[in-house]
């Protein structure tokens, strides 16, 4: 006889990690504004969104 338990549904951790990763963005964006000033905030966030519109673009075909 087997003592195993039945598999069971895990745990949606998907908004944990959408809102750590908008916090870890929030950070990283305000260190570079302290750091290097607002313009390069700019330039760091355009440049985050072609590369996810990129990767998107590729996963899609």
């Amino acid at each position: 006889m087997s003592h195993r338990q039945p598999i069971q549904r895990v745990e949606d951790y998907t908004d944990a990690f959408l809102t750590t990763l908008g916090v870890l963005l929030f950070m990283v964006f305000w260190m570079i504004a302290a750091a290097l000033g607002y313009v390069w905030v700019v330039i760091a966030a355009y440049g985050f969104d072609l590369a996810v519109k990129w990767i998107g673009r590729i996963k899609n075909g």
